[in-house]
Formats: structure tokens, sequence, C-alpha cells
């Protein structure tokens, strides 16, 4: 997943340098703010997830997830995605940036995605439970079914990142002064901040937003104005997530886990 992102990422520069440049002005400078709204994809590593609590220690190995997308039939489109009172639904992004000088900005936003352990998987495990119903005590080897009687874990509500971003622009072509295509990279970082959805060895259910750890990234997209201010940017963004903190249930018990994910994005925004 690595060696595929980063292949990507060097396609899109190498375009750049045989795309002919116009016009050292661009529509992106000093003293602009811009804003967008849009909406992701994600796919995710797998993962090894450390459950511990007074009565289990133990640690999932190679858990697979995967994003929850809101239906994209086009009545859902116009009911979620495009409904005003539904729009933080489906997985979503926005952004606030500032150009400090011309063709770079810096940011502050929010992604939010979500995070679905796949249910049912057979994945190896080592540790202990004590709780009744649920005891174990895994051997080398030993395997557990992650059915919903033992585990449904999620961060649907979700799998929230509110960082701080820095791009770079590279204006590669420019029609009048209305409309341009640029190329553009970046990287940044911030926090965690998920509502957790756990049932953990048929407990109560857990859903508390809670501060869960940090995560940063690196990206690569384009942007085309459409109308002078007006624009439609993708972007594609690798990241790290080191989720150390994460609520399991209101008696303090806890998970931890890291990850890589890649993320997708589609956005509409407006420079002012």
């Amino acid at each position: 997943m690595i060696r595929a992102f980063l292949q990507r990422s060097l396609l899109l520069l190498s375009v750049s340098a045989v795309l002919p440049a116009q016009a050292a002005e661009g529509m992106r400078t000093q003293g602009q703010w811009y804003g967008y709204w849009g909406w992701n994809r994600a796919t995710y590593s797998d993962s090894d997830i450390h459950f511990h609590g007074d009565d289990h220690d133990f640690t999932l190995y190679q858990v697979k997830a995967k994003d929850h997308q809101t239906d994209e039939s086009v009545n859902e489109l116009f009911h979620s995605y495009l409904n005003p009172g539904r729009m933080t639904i489906p997985q979503y992004n926005w952004r606030l940036g500032y150009f400090v000088t011309d063709n770079w900005s810096v940011s502050l936003g929010f992604d939010h995605m979500k995070y679905v352990m796949v249910q049912d998987q057979a994945v190896e495990a080592s540790g202990s439970i004590q709780r009744e119903g649920f005891e174990r005590d895994y051997q080398p080897g030993d395997t557990e079914v992650l059915d919903e009687d033992f585990l449904t874990y999620e961060h649907t509500d979700g799998f929230n990142m509110i960082s701080l971003e820095t791009e770079r622009f590279l204006p590669v072509w420019r029609w009048g002064d209305k409309m341009d295509l640029a190329l553009f990279a970046g990287f940044g970082g911030g926090v965690l901040y998920p509502k957790s959805n756990v049932k953990l060895l048929s407990g109560e259910r857990n859903d508390e937003w809670h501060v869960a750890g940090y995560s940063g990234s690196v990206k690569f997209g384009f942007e085309a104005t459409l109308w002078k201010q007006f624009f439609f940017r993708f972007t594609g963004k690798y990241g790290y997530a080191d989720m150390n903190d994460v609520l399991t249930s209101s008696q303090g018990d806890k998970a931890d886990q890291t990850f890589y994910y890649d993320e997708y994005i589609g956005a509409f925004g407006l420079r002012f």
C-alpha cells in the first residue's frame, strides 16, 4: 500500500514537469482565504488491537477493517449528501485555509472518516480473559472468531481527525482570468477525536467522544478553478494513526492500535 501511494505521488509530480505552465501570477495569492466541503473514501491497513481492563488483557493480531459508505443511490444523494440537515452523516471533510505567500497555504480542518472492523473474521490472539462466559488463556497459534458476542468495534461517529496542514501549489495551466489547473502537495498532523462504538465480551455498548491519539499524513492532488474563486479539488492522502487511548467501556476499559490509511477526497470550495 505504501509503495502504490508513493508511485502515484511521483507520477503526479512528474506530470507537472511536462505540462506548460502559464503566467507567473496565479489565482492563489498571499492574503487570500479559502474553504471547502467534500466527501471521502478510505482504506485501512490490518492492525493489532490490544484490549485491557480489570478482567481482560489480550491482543488480536492483523485485524481487518473497512470504511462505511452511505448508500450512493440517486435518492440517497439528495437525502443525505445534498441535504443540509444530513450532510454530516456521510464521510465528509471541511477545511479553512490562508495563503501565507503566493501558492503556499496553511489550514485547519476536520476529516470525518469511518472505521469498521470486519465482523466474523478469524485472527490470532494472545493474552488472557477472566470474564465469566469468555474465559481464555491463549496459547501460541490460538485464534479467535470475532463474532458479535465477542466483539463489535467501530469508529463510525467517526474516525475523526482535527488537523493543521500546509500545502504548496504548482500552477500548470491557466485559461484567461477565470479558470486554471494546479497540482499541490502537503503534509500535516493532528489529534484523533473519535466516538468509538464498541461492544466487548457481551458488555455494554460504549460510544463516548474521546481524544484517542494522533495522526500524521502527506497528501497530493489537483485543484481546478471553475469560475474565478470557485474550485474543485481531488486529494489523495496517506497517513499513520496511533490510537493509544480508545475507550471500550464506561468503566475505564481501553484499547490501543496503530495503522496506516489511504483517504481519497473530492471537494468543492471558495477562495475569498
